[in-house]
Order: C-alpha cells, then sequence, then structure tokens
C-alpha cells in the first residue's frame, strides 16, 4: 500500500475513535483550568531540577539553594553545600524538560509554561487510559467514554491536573502499564511494555513500587501453556524491572550521596513506617472520610466503585485483584506514614494514583441505572458532589484555603503536628473554604502582597488563561468544548471497531 494511501487510513481510524475527542476535550479543559504556577516547595524542588537538566544536564540544584532561601524556605534545604538534589522522582522532571526550551524559545517565564501545560497534557492522557483499558475489560464505548468522563471531571484528578506533583506522571506511567498487563499474557510486546511503563512509574514515584507484586502475581498465574512460554513471559515483563531498578538505585546513590546503589537497602529499611494498628485505623479512615482529605467527601464516586469492587461478580477475578490491590496497597502504606493526610494540598494526595481502580468497578451500577431509580439517584448524587467539590479546587488556589483557614482559628496547620487536629473538624474543611472565599470580598485579595509570584496567580480564580485574556479565552474554551462533544458523540455513535 502506497504510503500516502496508509498515512489517509490511520487518520481516518483515528477520527472515528473516541480518544481524539476525548484527548481533546480533557486537554482544553485542563489547559483552561490551570493557573500557570507551582502550589508548593515540593514542585519547587521538581522544576529546579528540570532547570538543571536543561541547562546543566545534571541533577544537581545546590545552585537554586540561595533562591530557596530568598523565598523563606530555611529549614527545608542546608547551607553551603556543593550537591544538593530533589527528594522527588526524576522522571516527571525530565519530561518537562521540553516546555521549559519551549518556554526559552517562547521568551515566558520557564515555570508558566510547565504550569501550563505539564499536567494537562499528562492528566489528559491518563483519562484517555482510563477509556482504554475499559475497552480491553470488555466494555462499550459508550460504558468505557462514560467512565473516562467520570475519572476526568468528578474526582480528584481534575485539581491535580493543575499541579507539578509527580503522582499525576505516576498515575499515567501505572495506567499505561495496566492497560498492556490486561493483553500481557497472550502479546510478549504487551508484556514487554507493561513491565517498561511500571519501571518508568517506579520512577516518577517510588511508592508506586507497590504495584509490582500484583503484577508479577496476575502475570504468573494468567499465563497458559507450557513452562518454557510462561518462563518466557515472566522474563519479558522482569527484564524492565530489573532495568529500572538499577537505573533507579544509581541515581538515587547519587541523590542520597551513597558509596554504592545498594546502600539503598538499608536506607530503604530505615525509612519504611513502622505497623501500627492504631495508626492504620487512624490513617485508614481520615484518608477515606475525614472532613479534611477524605477521599469519599472529595470523590463520592470512589465509594461506590470501591462497594462495586467488593461486592459485584463481575469483578471476582483476576482483574478484579489487580484493581483492588492497586488501591489497597497504597492505603494501607499511606495510612501508616505520620503525614498520611498529605497536608497541605488538595484532598489525599498520597491517593490520586488508586482513583482510576476505583472508577472503573463503576461499570455495573452504570449498567444497572435504567432498571434502578435509586442506584439512578445515588450515581446522580455522587457525580454532581463530585464535580462540585472537585471544581472548587480548580476554581480557587488551595494554598488561599489554608491561609483562609489558619485566619479563622485553625491554627493546627502551622504547627509541629504531622496532623492538625481541624483535619476532623467540617468547619474546617478545605471545601468549605473554597466556598467560602468564592463569595468572600476581602480574601483572598488580602494575601496577595505576601506571597512570592511563583505560588501565586493574584486573582480571585486560580484560571491563568482567564485571568490574562478574560472573555476572549472563555469563548475560545466553550467553543472548543462544543467541537471536541460533538466529535465525541458521532464517535460514541459509530458502531465501528477501535
Amino acid at each position: 500500500m502506497p504510503l500516502d494511501k496508509k498515512i489517509l487510513g490511520l487518520c481516518n481510524k483515528a477520527i472515528r475513535n473516541p480518544v481524539a475527542p476525548l484527548f481533546l476535550l480533557f486537554l482544553i479543559t485542563y489547559v483552561f483550568s490551570a493557573g500557570a504556577h507551582l502550589y508548593s516547595v515540593d514542585e519547587l524542588s521538581s522544576y529546579f531540577t528540570t532547570r538543571a537538566i536543561a541547562e546543566r544536564g545534571s541533577l544537581n540544584i545546590a545552585y537554586a539553594i540561595p533562591l530557596f532561601h530568598e523565598l523563606g524556605f530555611l529549614e527545608w534545604v542546608p547551607e553551603n553545600v556543593s550537591t544538593y538534589y530533589s527528594a522527588y522522582g526524576v522522571l516527571h522532571a525530565s519530561l518537562a524538560v521540553p516546555l521549559y526550551f519551549l518556554g526559552t524559545w517562547l521568551g515566558v517565564v520557564q515555570w508558566k509554561i510547565i504550569g501550563l501545560l505539564y499536567s494537562p497534557v499528562i492528566s489528559a492522557a491518563s483519562g484517555c487510559l482510563v477509556y482504554a483499558i475499559s475497552r480491553r475489560l470488555a466494555h462499550s464505548r459508550r460504558m468505557s467514554v462514560a467512565l473516562s468522563l467520570l475519572y476526568c471531571f468528578a474526582t480528584i484528578a481534575w485539581p491535580y491536573a493543575k499541579f507539578f506533583f509527580d503522582v499525576t506522571t505516576a498515575s499515567a506511567m501505572q495506567l499505561a502499564s495496566v492497560y498492556f498487563l490486561l493483553d500481557a499474557t497472550a502479546n510478549r510486546r504487551s508484556t514487554l511494555l507493561s513491565g517498561s511503563f511500571a519501571a518508568l512509574s517506579v520512577l516518577a514515584r517510588v511508592t508506586q513500587i507497590l504495584i509490582l507484586p500484583p503484577m508479577i502475581i496476575y502475570v504468573v498465574f494468567k499465563t497458559r501453556g507450557r513452562l518454557s512460554a510462561k518462563l518466557a513471559t515472566i522474563g519479558a515483563f522482569m527484564i524492565p524491572l530489573i532495568t529500572g531498578a538499577v537505573l533507579y538505585g544509581y541515581l538515587n546513590s547519587l541523590r542520597l550521596q551513597l558509596s554504592s546503589p545498594l546502600g539503598l537497602l538499608s536506607y530503604f529499611a530505615a525509612s519504611l513506617p513502622p505497623f501500627r494498628l492504631s495508626q492504620l485505623l487512624v490513617g485508614t479512615y481520615g484518608m477515606l472520610l475525614s472532613s479534611g482529605p477524605g477521599l469519599f467527601i472529595y470523590t463520592p464516586l470512589c465509594a461506590l466503585g470501591l462497594f462495586s469492587l467488593l461486592f459485584s461478580d463481575r469483578w471476582h477475578n483476576w482483574e478484579g485483584f489487580i484493581l483492588f490491590s492497586f488501591f489497597f496497597s497504597n492505603l494501607i502504606f499511606s495510612s501508616l506514614l505520620p503525614f498520611w493526610s498529605g497536608w497541605i494540598a488538595w484532598g489525599p494526595r498520597y491517593l490520586v494514583t488508586s482513583v482510576p481502580y476505583l472508577i472503573l468497578p463503576l461499570a455495573p451500577i452504570l449498567h444497572s441505572i435504567k432498571t434502578s431509580i435509586t442506584r439512578t439517584m445515588v450515581l446522580v448524587c455522587a457525580t454532581a458532589v463530585g464535580i462540585f467539590s472537585n471544581l472548587m479546587g480548580v476554581l480557587i488556589n488551595f494554598l488561599y484555603d489554608f491561609g483562609y483557614l489558619y485566619d479563622i482559628g485553625a491554627v493546627g496547620f502551622r504547627s509541629p503536628n504531622p496532623i492538625p487536629p481541624e483535619t476532623w473538624i467540617p468547619s474546617f474543611s478545605p471545601l468549605r473554604a473554597s466556598w467560602d472565599l468564592i463569595w468572600s470580598e476581602k480574601f483572598p485579595a488580602c494575601y496577595y502582597p505576601y506571597v512570592p509570584e511563583v505560588f501565586y496567580l493574584k486573582a480571585r480564580y486560580d484560571l491563568y488563561l482567564y485571568d490574562t485574556y478574560g472573555l476572549y479565552a472563555l469563548v475560545f474554551f466553550c467553543a472548543i468544548v462544543l467541537l471536541a462533544s460533538s466529535w465525541l458523540v458521532v464517535t460514541v455513535r459509530r458502531n465501528v471497531p477501535d
């Protein structure tokens, strides 16, 4: 077949696939929602790593120590050292390098370009991967599109598309790994790709190592055939993991200034949280149900997804095992951490990577809404609450929320206590603070003179394009959303294979 006809065939196939309009819809929404700035010292250290890679070809950010001190983070970084490394994964800092060069070429402050584009692109890809995984689980196009839309607009994935945190990159790599994992036992290439993306997920965030045991168990028990074929499949999955482990060990021996990558073993052994039943129970309850960072408060759909995962026969299989183990292992590990709330942040940031695996199990509930008014109402209410609560996190900079809460008496947020008592008090919830700030005339403008520009868009709403271009940006956004939505409806109605 001539090359031009092959290209036309691929373009025609892409146009008829819902992935293209879904990506456009998610991307334009997330870019319009972006604040185009950083939100924490964590993101700042990752940005400085991006800058060091782009300008120096190094991970050493000792050059940025005076900038940290200038911004007031004296307790975060040492003084008078020649080597200093970010404590966070290197993958998202590396992937942001092209955007750094783009900002340089356009003559725009680089952290604004990264804040405007990086996480929106990664998060939009994650939404499309949710669709692709749903299709691989044998759900219809309409069901898969519905699950993807719920994930992107009714969960904490929406606010986190604004942040330069490592969790968004780790989540995207994990979803890509799961997509190929579901075909890994039948396709050796998919096995290799699944292991590769799993390794990249760990390079993005080290706690992603928790997903590896369930994935290995899945590959071992799902692979059929002779022992030689099973060993070859397992080997294809393990090779990229071993390669990634060697690379990770080398990078961290540099970052931690260890004499050997093997020194990481003692480092990790010392850093693992001790098991305490009381800590586990408090942390689990707090991460799921507390009025501060509770996942089910910000995203009620996750509670329905967990119920479906546990009690629906549809998920009593190896695929259900993967979904549940990803959520459960992350929940248990994070609950044992002294700072399990992850605050100051929007919702339970340690559980961001687990959210897709509580949205995918909603399929049986969505199937039943035509025959059950009760389930329909519950699903509609949970979706409405999820959209509303996370829209609050999109419109208002969560740092304003915590400043406001401190001003009205939530003193624990600036105390040495890792879990402030206000975590459990509904009147001190960031959701309540965002709602108050939307209508307040005094806030958040009172904070503008006291904060560095890198952390704040000095506007009521944390929407960079709207603040910069006003009505023009809003009209353009609405036009693209209408175009993408119409395109999506057409592709869903087409009875053609993906």
